[in-house]
């Protein structure tokens, strides 16, 4: 009986005794603490300066003195993408419409202008004669003025024009001319007149002649029976 009671408290026994020895040994650790142990809430001192590598001085000096690449170089700038203005892509295309279409048309009235040019004729001038006089104040017929005449080898033209260069003898008189066609005995409308003592021209209204050759021929006439002189007749012929 003792000896099973001794086999059931033995163990309790040194398990008490250890638990109790740790404990105790803990606490005098704490109020004794080792000569290598140090206090946490103990500053550290620490050297005013570190010990330098040379490793680490010559990379100093060398980052000091040399400018890296990326120091040098200069920034790429930075691209900004610029927005389309649709208004005034619009007003720049209208633009453009507008001078083409003033282009098409400055090119079809030259071309135009360079055909009327190709297909127009110069005037033509048909001489009637020269140096003739009279003193009659009734229609004269001057015989040294006179031309056979067809319109139809001046094909295209428009209208003609009677031209007299003529002069009085003297002031206060007036002369008339006028074409005469003598083949049918009638007056074209192409009478002129003037009042100078010196050489100067009369050009008629514009007339046309009938068709088939005729003859023509100049008549004057003096307003006071006072001398005139005609200098040059011609019928000129507009295109």
């Amino acid at each position: 009986m003792i000896k099973t009671l001794l086999i059931f408290l033995l163990p309790v026994l040194l398990l008490g005794g250890g638990y109790f020895y740790i404990n105790f040994t803990a606490s005098q650790n704490l109020q004794n603490p080792a000569e290598g142990s140090r206090n946490i809430d103990e500053p550290i001192e620490v050297p005013k300066s570190l010990p330098k590598s040379p490793e680490v001085d010559q990379d100093i000096a060398e980052t000091t003195t040399t400018p890296t690449k990326s120091s040098q170089q200069t920034p790429a700038p930075t691209v900004v993408p610029v927005q389309p203005n649709s208004s005034l892509d619009a007003k720049v295309a209208a633009l453009e419409t507008v001078v083409n279409d003033l282009r098409i048309k400055v090119s079809n009235l030259e071309k135009s202008s360079s055909t009327q040019t190709s297909s127009s004729k110069p005037t033509i001038y048909i001489p009637l004669g020269s140096a003739g006089q009279t003193q009659d104040t009734n229609w004269t017929s001057l015989n040294s003025f006179q031309i056979s005449l067809d319109p139809a080898s001046y094909s295209g033209y428009t209208a003609m024009q009677l031209e007299v260069t003529m002069r009085l003898n003297q002031p206060g008189g007036e002369v008339f001319a006028r074409l005469y066609n003598s083949s049918s005995g009638v007056a074209v409308s192409s009478e002129v007149s003037s009042t100078s003592t010196t050489s100067s021209v009369a050009t008629s209204a514009t007339f046309t002649l009938p068709s088939g050759s005729k003859n023509y021929l100049l008549q004057v006439k003096s307003k006071d029976g006072s001398l005139v002189f005609i200098d040059y007749a011609r019928i000129k012929v507009n295109f």
